[in-house]
Formats: C-alpha cells, structure tokens, sequence
C-alpha cells in the first residue's frame, strides 16, 4: 500500500498539475496565452523550474534529502512563480496569465511563510491541486470542480504516509482559492 501511497504523491505534485492546467488552457480557452511563446514561459516558470529542485536535491545524502528536498522545492517554485509574474504583468499578458502566475506567486509565498517563518507546515501537494482546479473551474468550465476528487486519494497518501496532518492538508486546499480570489480581485 505504500507503494501506491508514494506513486500517488509522486504523480501529484504541483508542477505536474500546473502543466495540465496551463495545457487545458492553451487548449481549450481561447485567447488565454497570447501567443505560443506566452504558453512556453508558463510551462518553464509553473513547471520546468519547480521540477528541477528534485534532481538537485540529489546532492544531499539520502537521510537528509526529504526535508532539503522540501525546501528546495519551494524555493525553485517560489523563483519561477516570481518570474513568472514579473514576466506578465512586464509585458502584453492577458489578464487571464496574470491571474493565474498571481494566483501562484500568493501561493506559494503563503506556503514558503508557513514553512520558513511560521514554522506551520502547509501542503503544497494541496495546493498544487485545489489552485489549479479552481483556475479551471473559473476560466472552463464548473464541470472541473470535480477535479477537487483528486485531493481525497492525496489526502490520504499524505496522511498514511505522515507527510502532512488533517490540519495541514487543510490549510493547503484553502490557499490557492483564497489566493486566486486576491488575484481575481486585483486584476
């Protein structure tokens, strides 16, 4: 059962669910990424650069890996987040790019605060699930919001596997869609 635990959290994690969103919406909504290059710049920002902290994570001995890998995580996503939004709100983005980088940047500094300053863990895997499926839900269709069915088999990974609390895995769901209400707003 662990294996399954673990092969759910791996194929879950947030970048992954970026690249899907950010392939929905250059598919099926049109206008959403000006051109071809707009969609590149959010698939190397929301997923290529969080990505590459795995591999990096591999200079650390295997006993110290997970909690470095966690960090480094959320720093490399952090960066790309940033550069992301910078990147839209510098040049001609629609609003909808703008919304959705916004929605990652307030994310994942939430995350990033919880874990660095608060000390108060919060899912990214959460995360990385609930905001992209209300960015669909809202720029889609309603019909993704049982997209929201996916956190019940990674909430309980998280758990069994002591990865996150009930609390934790909370808090992380809720972010994104706080988040994304505060992007919505201010763009």
């Amino acid at each position: 059962m662990n294996k399954l635990f673990k092969i759910i959290r791996v194929i879950t994690v947030a970048p992954i669910a970026a690249l899907i969103t950010v392939i929905l919406l250059f598919c099926f909504k049109q206008g959403f990424f000006v051109n071809n290059v707009r969609f590149a710049a959010a698939v190397l920002t929301l997923t290529v650069l969080p990505l590459s902290a795995y591999p990096v994570s591999l200079i650390k001995p295997k006993n110290e890996r997970r909690s470095f890998q966690r960090s480094l995580a959320i720093v490399f996503a952090v960066a790309g987040y940033i550069i992301g939004t910078a990147y839209s709100f510098l040049s001609k983005c629609s609003s909808g790019e703008k919304v959705l980088y916004l929605t990652y940047l307030l994310s994942g500094v939430v995350i990033a605060a919880n874990s660095f300053i608060f000390k108060r863990k919060s899912s990214g895997h959460a995360c990385g699930i609930s905001g992209p499926v209300t960015l669909l839900v809202y720029y889609l269709s309603p019909a993704y919001a049982l997209g929201y069915l996916l956190l019940i088999p990674v909430f309980i990974a998280s758990v069994k596997m002591k990865r996150h609390t009930p609390h934790q895995f909370i808090s992380g769901s809720i972010i994104p869609i706080l988040c994304f209400l505060a992007a919505v707003t201010v763009i």
